[in-house]
């Protein structure tokens, strides 16, 4: 009964091992890098990197309240572009930041209450409505861009 038990200890540890080999793959890269490079464990780097991952990380909130919910919106991604371009074309005619703000996050409720009236109200599937969304918005952004 001692042997099962050790193969079993055994057993679990590999399977750990293996399930979590992403992660120990991260953390060698990161005691690599840190020991090459005075600078990667610096107050200013670590809010540098905290400041890059911010807006996908609330993106990541936002899209797990809706997967959970048994939903999927496939927008979130040229919603995002068409809102930051609105943003930067507001701000490069030299209008106030706050202003610019304002209008993307006014721009982007709208478009996400648009296709949460078709999906809830129109009996559309969420994945074509927001594909269909999707598409729209892209074709925005794009020639927003290319003005």
């Amino acid at each position: 009964m001692t042997t099962q038990t050790v193969s079993g200890r055994r057993y679990f540890t590999k399977a750990w091992l293996m399930e979590q080999k992403s992660l120990i793959a991260l953390l060698v890269l990161i005691a690599i890098v840190s020991t090459l490079s005075p600078n990667f464990f610096t107050i200013n780097n670590l809010f540098n990197i905290l400041q890059q991952t911010s807006v996908n990380a609330i993106m990541a909130v936002g899209m797990t309240l809706v997967i959970l919910t048994s939903g999927i919106d496939l927008s979130v991604g040229s919603l995002l572009a068409l809102t930051g371009a609105v943003a930067a074309s507001i701000v490069g005619i030299e209008v106030n930041a706050l202003v610019a703000v304002a209008a993307a996050l006014a721009l982007g409720a709208a478009i996400g209450a648009v296709t949460g009236v078709i999906v809830a109200k129109g009996r559309v599937q969420a994945f074509i409505a927001t594909l269909v969304m999707m598409l729209f918005t892209a074709r925005r952004d794009h020639g927003l861009y290319q003005r």
